[in-house]
Protein backbone atom coordinates (compact mmCIF):
# COMPACT_ATOMS: atom_id res chain seq x y z
CA UNK A 1 0.00 0.00 0.00
CA UNK A 2 1.18 3.44 -0.69
CA UNK A 3 1.97 5.87 2.16
CA UNK A 4 0.49 9.41 2.07
CA UNK A 5 0.02 11.59 4.78
CA UNK A 6 -3.76 12.45 5.53
CA UNK A 7 -3.61 15.97 4.84
CA UNK A 8 -6.32 16.49 2.21
CA UNK A 9 -9.34 14.79 2.90
CA UNK A 10 -10.40 14.88 -0.75
CA UNK A 11 -7.66 12.33 -1.13
CA UNK A 12 -7.48 10.78 1.99
CA UNK A 13 -11.38 9.58 1.62
CA UNK A 14 -10.30 8.23 -2.38
CA UNK A 15 -7.59 6.58 -1.25
CA UNK A 16 -8.84 5.13 1.90
CA UNK A 17 -11.80 3.91 -0.25
CA UNK A 18 -10.00 2.07 -2.69
CA UNK A 19 -7.38 0.41 -0.22
CA UNK A 20 -11.01 -0.45 1.89
CA UNK A 21 -12.41 -2.42 -1.54
CA UNK A 22 -9.39 -3.31 -2.93
CA UNK A 23 -8.78 -5.29 0.90
CA UNK A 24 -12.65 -6.08 1.23
CA UNK A 25 -11.88 -8.07 -2.48
CA UNK A 26 -8.63 -9.82 -1.91
CA UNK A 27 -10.94 -11.39 0.77
CA UNK A 28 -13.65 -12.57 -1.10
CA UNK A 29 -10.93 -14.31 -3.96
CA UNK A 30 -9.15 -15.28 -0.89
CA UNK A 31 -12.38 -17.37 0.43
CA UNK A 32 -13.54 -18.41 -2.97
CA UNK A 33 -16.37 -15.84 -3.67
CA UNK A 34 -16.60 -14.15 -6.97
CA UNK A 35 -15.19 -10.45 -7.95
CA UNK A 36 -17.49 -8.20 -8.44
CA UNK A 37 -16.96 -4.25 -9.99
CA UNK A 38 -20.25 -2.78 -7.92
CA UNK A 39 -19.56 -1.29 -5.35
CA UNK A 40 -22.42 -1.53 -3.55
CA UNK A 41 -21.87 -5.70 -3.83
CA UNK A 42 -18.44 -4.93 -2.31
CA UNK A 43 -20.23 -3.36 1.05
CA UNK A 44 -22.35 -6.48 1.54
CA UNK A 45 -19.67 -8.92 0.34
CA UNK A 46 -17.90 -7.20 3.63
CA UNK A 47 -20.51 -7.67 5.77
CA UNK A 48 -21.12 -10.99 4.97
CA UNK A 49 -17.34 -12.07 5.49
CA UNK A 50 -17.78 -10.34 8.98
CA UNK A 51 -20.57 -12.39 9.74
CA UNK A 52 -18.55 -15.52 8.44
CA UNK A 53 -16.01 -14.75 10.76
CA UNK A 54 -13.65 -14.69 8.11
CA UNK A 55 -12.94 -10.71 8.68
CA UNK A 56 -12.16 -9.04 12.33
CA UNK A 57 -14.19 -5.69 11.47
CA UNK A 58 -17.33 -5.16 9.34
CA UNK A 59 -16.58 -2.21 6.99
CA UNK A 60 -19.57 -2.44 4.83
CA UNK A 61 -21.60 0.36 6.35
CA UNK A 62 -18.07 1.97 6.27
CA UNK A 63 -17.31 1.02 2.38
CA UNK A 64 -20.97 2.75 1.43
CA UNK A 65 -20.09 6.03 3.88
CA UNK A 66 -16.68 6.51 1.63
CA UNK A 67 -17.82 5.86 -1.89
CA UNK A 68 -20.87 8.66 -0.99
CA UNK A 69 -18.47 11.02 0.56
CA UNK A 70 -15.78 10.33 -2.50
CA UNK A 71 -18.18 11.45 -4.79
CA UNK A 72 -19.46 14.39 -3.10
CA UNK A 73 -15.59 15.30 -3.00
CA UNK A 74 -15.87 14.81 -7.22
CA UNK A 75 -18.31 16.49 -7.54
CA UNK A 76 -17.36 19.14 -5.26
CA UNK A 77 -20.64 19.02 -3.00
CA UNK A 78 -18.55 17.72 0.22
CA UNK A 79 -20.68 18.50 3.37
CA UNK A 80 -19.49 19.28 6.61
CA UNK A 81 -19.59 15.40 7.42
CA UNK A 82 -15.45 15.66 5.41
CA UNK A 83 -14.40 17.90 7.95
CA UNK A 84 -15.72 16.32 10.83
CA UNK A 85 -13.58 13.26 9.59
CA UNK A 86 -10.76 11.89 11.78
CA UNK A 87 -9.04 11.56 8.63
CA UNK A 88 -5.81 10.20 11.62
CA UNK A 89 -8.05 7.21 12.26
CA UNK A 90 -9.50 6.71 9.46
CA UNK A 91 -5.81 5.68 8.23
CA UNK A 92 -4.89 4.10 11.35
CA UNK A 93 -8.00 2.04 10.97
CA UNK A 94 -7.20 1.15 7.45
CA UNK A 95 -4.12 -0.01 8.59
CA UNK A 96 -5.53 -2.21 10.87
CA UNK A 97 -8.01 -3.47 8.53
CA UNK A 98 -5.20 -4.63 6.03
CA UNK A 99 -3.85 -6.47 8.68
CA UNK A 100 -6.87 -8.69 9.17
CA UNK A 101 -7.01 -9.45 5.53
CA UNK A 102 -3.39 -9.98 5.53
CA UNK A 103 -3.96 -12.73 8.33
CA UNK A 104 -7.03 -13.96 6.62
CA UNK A 105 -4.62 -14.85 3.59
CA UNK A 106 -1.75 -16.11 5.96
CA UNK A 107 -4.73 -18.76 7.38
CA UNK A 108 -5.77 -19.65 4.15
CA UNK A 109 -2.33 -20.14 2.46
CA UNK A 110 -1.59 -22.48 5.32
CA UNK A 111 -4.12 -24.62 4.71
Amino acid sequence: MAAWEPEDAAECVTNAFYAYENAVTAAMIAVGRKRTRKHSDKSAAATELFKDNKLKTDVGGLLEYLNDTRKDVQYETAGAELLGLDLEELVSNLETFIDDVDDLLDQIEQG
